[in-house]
């Protein structure tokens, strides 16, 4: 079976693609825009792709694709549009033309209406991906991953927590929840998923073993380094960082503070395909 793998240099795709080359009848191909894909392997083939400005030529013939490649953060919206759901369209449409016809999607447990460009641009490709023919479309809907080292979300913190031993203890609002997973639970559970290749339409939220409130979060990390749980009250927490923005001051993204508070489409308690037994470095 050939497969091909988007946005392979990032670390959750190089761990997928890492348990994906145990098999021995498995080719694979690895997605490639601007990063190298950190893996020497002669069963591993590259291929240059670009989700904005298409493909410069003809690409093979693949029977799965597993797209990670997209835009999680970005000061103009308009580029999770261009990307996450635009260049995923022509990607699809493309191996389609090739005779795919099993397609894995790397979305997030974000997509949901309200949670900001990033979480609809991934859900609007989700419907698209849906209104295609295929075999087999998975959509995998991560929460929170760290462990891959990290300059954002929960590896922020812990990054945080451990150089200054101040971690940030964010509460004020309802949907302040967190389910975070470590990188090798993910990797490990979206390559089961992808072997399984059954047919139809499946929708698998994946999450760490437990829902954590900002101050639980915040307490966990702080009693594995030591540190200082620093109470920060959500209201003041988004006015400030968007004043700071208007002034040219960017700590995050526009979206990501609408997607932190955002519904999600499920949680540690719902998920349907989280196992109890999760690494829990937290």
């Amino acid at each position: 079976m050939r497969i091909l793998v988007t946005g392979a240099s990032s670390p959750l795709a190089v761990g997928v693609l890492r348990h994906l080359l145990l098999n021995s009848d498995l080719e694979l191909w690895g997605g490639r825009h601007q990063k190298e894909i950190p893996i020497v392997d002669p069963k591993l083939h590259v291929i240059d792709l670009d989700l904005e400005t298409g493909f410069s030529e003809t690409l093979p013939a693949f029977d799965l694709v597993v797209h990670f490649a997209g835009v999680t953060h970005a000061s103009d919206e308009q580029q999770y549009w261009k990307i996450n759901l635009d260049g995923t369209v022509r990607l699809a449409e493309a191996v389609r033309r090739g005779g795919c016809r099993r397609f894995v999607y790397i979305s997030t447990r974000c997509a949901t209406r309200g949670s900001g460009a990033y979480g609809e641009s991934k859900l609007a490709a989700e419907h698209a991906l849906q209104k295609l023919d295929w075999e087999s479309l998975l959509i995998i809907r991560p929460a929170e991953i760290y462990g891959c080292g990290s300059n954002e979300g929960v590896d922020r913190m812990l990054a945080t927590g451990r150089k200054w031993r101040l971690v940030p203890a964010l509460f004020g609002h309802a949907n302040l929840l967190f389910a975070p997973m470590h990188v090798d639970d993910f990797t490990r559970l979206a390559a089961e998923l992808i072997r399984e290749h059954r047919n139809g339409v499946r929708i698998e939220t994946l999450c760490g073993p437990e829902d954590l409130s900002g101050i639980r979060l915040a307490l966990r990390i702080s009693k594995r380094y030591r540190a200082v749980p620093l109470p920060m009250w959500w209201p003041v927490v988004s006015i400030t960082l968007k004043a700071l923005h208007k002034i040219g001051f960017e700590i995050v993204k526009p979206d990501q503070l609408t997607r932190l508070i955002s519904e999600k489409t499920g949680t540690a308690e719902t998920a349907s395909n989280t196992p109890r037994k999760l690494i829990s470095f937290l």
